[in-house]
C-alpha cells in the first residue's frame, strides 16, 4: 500500500467517526442539562393558563389531595426511571412549587388590574393537564439522564439564568432549579 493510499483510509475512517452521533455514555457534557432546562421553561410557561383558567373558574391555586396524587405518581415514574428517592422527591416537590409560585404571581396581577375574567385560558383538564403530565414525565427521564451532569458546576451555570420567557418569575424559576441543583446549586 501506498502512503497515499493509508492516508486516504485514516482521513476516511476519521470523517466516518466524526460523522457518527455520540454514543450515550460520551454525550457532549451539558446537553441533559439543557434538555432539562427547555423542559423545565416549557412546564413553567404553562402555569399562566393553568392561573387563567383557575382564576376564571373561581378555584384555590392550591389543592393539596390533587399535589399529593401526583406527587405519588410521579415518585412511581422516578423510581422507575432509576432516581434516588430523595432527590426525585426534592425535584417533584420544587416544580409543584414553582408551578404554584407562577400562579400566585398572575392571580396577584389580576387582582391588582380588577380583572373579573382572563381571555386565553385553555381547558384544565383536557389541555392543560395533559401536557403537563407529559412534560412532567419528560421532566423525569432528563434528570435521570442528566445523573452525574447535575452534579458539576457547569450545570449551576446552564441551569441558574433566570430564562426571558419568564422574567416576571424570577422567584418560581429559583424554586425549580434548587430543586434541581439541591446541595450542588452553591457554586460559583
Amino acid at each position: 500500500m501506498t502512503e497515499t493510499y493509508q492516508l486516504r483510509h485514516a482521513v476516511l475512517a476519521l470523517v466516518v467517526v466524526l460523522a457518527l452521533p455520540p454514543s450515550p455514555g460520551r454525550a457532549e457534557t451539558g446537553n441533559d442539562v439543557r434538555v432539562l432546562r427547555g423542559l423545565m421553561i416549557d412546564r413553567l410557561a404553562l402555569m399562566e393558563q393553568v392561573a387563567a383558567y383557575k382564576w376564571n373558574s373561581k378555584l384555590p391555586i392550591d389543592d393539596p389531595v390533587r399535589e399529593e396524587n401526583v406527587l405519588k405518581a410521579t415518585m412511581a415514574r422516578a423510581r422507575s426511571a432509576g432516581l434516588d428517592q430523595e432527590t426525585a422527591r426534592r425535584f417533584i416537590v420544587s416544580q409543584m412549587e414553582a408551578a404554584k409560585s407562577v400562579q400566585r404571581y398572575y392571580f396577584a396581577k389580576w387582582q391588582d388590574q380588577g380583572a373579573t375574567h382572563v381571555t386565553g385560558a385553555s381547558d384544565l383538564v383536557t389541555e392543560l393537564r395533559p401536557r403537563i403530565g407529559a412534560l412532567s414525565a419528560r421532566l423525569i427521564a432528563a434528570m435521570a439522564e442528566g445523573g452525574s451532569q447535575l452534579e458539576e458546576c457547569s450545570a449551576v451555570t446552564v441551569l441558574r439564568p433566570v430564562p426571558p420567557a419568564l422574567s416576571d418569575v424570577p422567584r418560581a424559576w429559583n424554586i425549580a432549579v434548587d430543586g434541581v441543583l439541591g446541595e450542588h446549586g452553591g457554586c460559583p
